[in-house]
């Protein structure tokens, strides 16, 4: 669900959320790629490296990046116990408060992990592994990622709070709905 709010911005962050979601993608093929490589190192006897460590940093950089994307595409799984006994004005209230509360929590969490990232690059942190990585590098991805999905919570907080639409993080009725 696209606003006239946000028109020309929300279709640039939405494809923002989609390439996150295509590199998430791309990122999760390396995984795979890097444990085929771990498991062929143990059966041939040869030693892999550092691959499980960077299997590890492509496991949560995909995570983080897939987020805002999922999110936005009803993806993820939404308790509502509390909310769907709410109607009207109630329960818009009750959404507008959850999507305020999540906008500053996933903001929170998008700062203390940028915050992170650039600690270990101040200090030169480096990974305990074999290949001593510098932990910015793994560190920053994830920040970029949860950088995003904040913007796509705020993104879709502003949606509702303007539009009186249903709102943009519930699913269409076609969607999930048995189809018999």
């Amino acid at each position: 669900m696209r606003s006239r709010f946000f028109g020309r911005l929300g279709a640039v962050l939405d494809a923002i959320y989609l390439a996150g979601a295509w590199l998430a993608g791309a990122l999760l093929i390396g995984l795979l790629s890097l444990v085929l490589y771990n498991v062929l190192s143990r059966i041939f006897a040869f030693h892999a490296g550092g691959a499980t460590d960077v299997a590890g940093y492509f496991m949560a950089t995909s995570t983080f990046l897939a987020l805002a994307y999922t999110f936005r595409s009803h993806g993820h799984i939404r308790v509502s116990l509390l909310v769907q006994r709410a109607t009207g004005a109630a329960r818009r209230g009750v959404e507008l408060w959850c999507l305020g509360a999540m906008s500053a929590i996933s903001a929170y969490l998008a700062f203390y992990m940028a915050r992170l990232a650039y600690t270990s690059w101040q200090f030169g942190e480096r990974s305990q592994g074999v290949d001593a990585t510098f932990l910015w590098i793994p560190q920053l991805p994830v920040a970029v990622g949860s950088a995003i999905f904040a913007v796509a919570v705020l993104h879709t907080f502003l949606e509702y709070a303007v539009n009186t639409d249903r709102p943009a993080f519930e699913a269409p009725p076609s969607v999930g709905s048995d189809p018999t």
